[in-house]
């Protein structure tokens, strides 16, 4: 409604107030201003606002940026996670097949049978069957099979180093003068030193891995260390002990084709004494990086060995033996 009853209503409407004020406010050269709009001062606006469009795009890269290195990181934590587990997976599977591979009458029955001796592989003509049970991919741990198969490469080596030895040796004391001992002992060397080799350090090099055994590591340390010195006297050929380096450059001067099959004797022995050294620098890291001591082997060897029924008659029958002994001498001197 109008603010005026009386008003014409034919006239023009009165203008707004704002308006009003508008029209009638006067410039600074006495006119009065019609229009005060500028159609620019948006895009001005704009512009100034644009720098904050550019920094919030760069903060989003960076983030962006930062997010990706995250998921790489733990992309590769995933992956090693994994392959961790599949090397567990496949080390479980071995030792289930393995576990399952004895007796095949009922599942009780094979997870307990004793397995088969395969070592040595001995031919059907010879009437002998194997003494042990060794495979290094069932029994061996899968980080511990190329340490365990080296040292068993260093055992043979060992052993064709000895025949080449009684073959040198046999050669040498037919065409070139040599004594008919020297092919005595390497005849003893070949027939004592290739069992014993594998018992006393080859075993339990191998059972230390199995078993996860201190005592077995340090029975391994102890016999190849001095198995180490003995080849190596064996490797320099002092005298007529085997056919080393010193008698087989002595020997040219008697027959050079004797001298090269000595001198071939002399290469194996220094290629298994490489071996020997190389394997017990690699075992030691090894026992030394899955924190065995000798404490623990002591320990092995006292609920092991000292725990064993028959040890434990034998230390009372010897404790009463010389109880024994020297109450008698005690009563034979009094009375």
């Amino acid at each position: 409604m109008s603010d005026n009853p009386f008003a014409d209503p034919f006239s023009a409407p009165p203008p707004p107030p704002a308006a009003a004020a508008a029209a009638s406010k006067p410039t600074s050269g006495g006119t009065i201003e019609t229009e005060d709009f500028n159609p620019f001062a948006n895009r001005a606006g704009g512009s100034n606002a644009q720098p904050t469009t550019h920094q919030s795009t760069g903060s989003l890269g960076n983030k962006s940026a930062g997010m990706d290195d995250e998921l790489f990181r733990k992309q590769q934590d995933l992956e090693r996670r994994a392959q961790e587990l599949r090397m567990r997976e496949e080390e479980l599977d071995r030792r289930q097949r393995s576990a399952a591979g004895g007796n095949n009458l009922n599942t009780n029955a094979q997870n307990n049978a004793p397995r088969p001796h395969n070592w040595p592989p001995l031919p059907t003509i010879i009437p002998i069957e194997p003494c042990f049970y060794q495979d290094i991919e069932v029994e061996i741990p899968v980080q511990f099979q190329k340490t365990v198969t080296f040292a068993y490469y260093v055992f043979l080596m060992y052993v064709l180093a000895l025949v080449v030895n009684v073959l040198a040796s046999l050669f040498y004391m037919i065409f070139a003068g040599g004594s008919i001992g020297q092919l005595f002992l390497a005849c003893i060397q070949l027939a004592l030193f290739s069992p014993c080799s594998f018992l006393f350090w080859f075993r339990p090099v191998y059972k230390a891995f199995r078993n996860d055994s201190s005592f077995n590591f340090m029975v391994f340390f102890f016999v190849l260390f001095f198995h180490c010195i003995f080849t190596f006297v064996q490797t320099l050929g002092l005298s007529n002990y085997a056919c080393g380096w010193i008698n087989a450059l002595d020997t040219f001067n008697v027959s050079v084709p004797i001298a090269l099959l000595m001198l071939i004797s002399a290469i194996t022995f220094t290629v298994a004494l490489t071996g020997m050294v190389t394997a017990l620098v690699k075992v030691h890291r090894l026992y030394r990086g899955a924190g065995f001591s000798i404490d623990k082997a002591r320990q092995e060897f006292t609920n092991g060995v000292m725990s064993d029924a028959g040890v434990q008659r034998a230390t009372q029958a010897a404790t009463q033996a010389a109880a024994g002994a020297a109450f008698n001498q005690a009563t034979q001197g009094r009375f």
